[in-house]
């Protein structure tokens, strides 16, 4: 995973199309403004016959509810601590592929995602998030909408990544955005966390590939994978495994943990220049950069470090 892989790089904010991605900071003080601020565009949506999925507390969801009426029925509620329990790139990566595979990809989605106080969950976290959606949405129709509370760090929150605010009904430009990957620059993720012995390593090679899919294949049952979720993560972890013998060093180590499912991480003493890896898809004219969208698109999470002491790719398949 050196110099020569996936070097293609996401320079500048996404633009916003008038068939791309609408991304506005909500700044509110309490739950019946903020309920007042969305009301519009989520009555909007659902009259087109758009999907609306939220991500809200409870005081917040309650507004929204009681002013919507029998429509919220229709809004898709989904649970926070959930929805913030995998890292920000991830969590990106989701709402792109649920804006992908909407049953109905001729109207829009409308996201509300509330930028709120969670467990584990810091500013680094927000800011990365942000930056990654207007990399993972640029081009598809979806509507983000964002509630922050307006005592937080609005500039560092809402202004820094997102064209517009949402305030008093009316979008109001908020001027020229932060580069993407300036911002993720600033606010790297925190380190891989120390996960104990593995329960199978192996040295990573090109002749040794085919040991280290049935490695993965044989671990897989272990942890709980069935056989499709096996085949997924197998075609995952050699996508990765390749990618550091042909294009990095020329060696590595796989290492594989059975939690939660099972998680595999492939080491090298390369460096990758990836801002967003796995984000969004190659060109159809690259001849490189598939393979971190592949194993992304085929697992649940995947993470990546990478500095001068080398590239660490994990990536996990969650059992059930």
């Amino acid at each position: 995973m050196g110099q020569g892989m996936d070097q293609r790089t996401v320079q500048g904010a996404a633009r916003q199309r008038p068939d791309g991605m609408v991304h506005e900071g909500v700044p509110y003080r309490e739950p019946a403004l903020l309920a007042r601020e969305l009301h519009a565009p989520v009555g909007e949506t659902l009259r087109d016959g758009g999907r609306v999925v939220a991500v809200l507390d409870e005081a917040n969801r309650v507004a929204l509810e009681s002013l919507l009426g029998p429509a919220a029925a229709d809004i898709e509620w989904r649970d926070p601590a959930e929805v913030h329990r995998v890292p920000a790139f991830t969590v990106a990566t989701r709402w792109a592929q649920l804006a992908r595979r909407t049953p109905h990809p001729e109207v829009r989605t409308t996201v509300i995602a509330q930028h709120m106080d969670l467990p584990g969950v810091d500013l680094a976290y927000w800011i990365r998030l942000d930056a990654a959606l207007n990399v993972a949405l640029a081009t598809l129709p979806v509507t983000m909408l964002c509630p922050c509370r307006d005592d937080a760090d609005l500039d560092l929150l809402l202004r820094s990544s997102h064209p517009a605010l949402r305030i008093g009904g009316e979008s109001l430009p908020t001027g020229p955005q932060r580069d993407p990957t300036e911002l993720v620059a600033e606010y790297p993720p925190p380190p891989p966390p120390d996960l104990g012995p593995p329960a199978a390593e192996l040295a990573v090679t090109l002749d040794g590939l085919p040991a280290v899919r049935r490695l993965v294949a044989e671990t897989a049952p272990v942890a709980g994978l069935d056989p499709e979720r096996t085949a997924d993560l197998v075609l995952a972890v050699n996508e990765i495994a390749t990618n550091s013998v042909e294009h990095g060093p020329g060696r590595g180590r796989l290492r594989l943990w059975t939690r939660g499912g099972l998680l595999a991480e492939v080491h090298d003493v390369g460096r990758m220049t990836v801002p967003f890896p796995g984000i969004v898809a190659p060109p159809a004219s690259g001849a490189r950069g598939r393979g971190l969208w592949l194993a992304s698109e085929l697992t649940d999470v995947l993470q990546v470090w990478s500095d001068t002491s080398g590239t660490t790719v994990r990536l996990l398949a969650e059992a059930g």
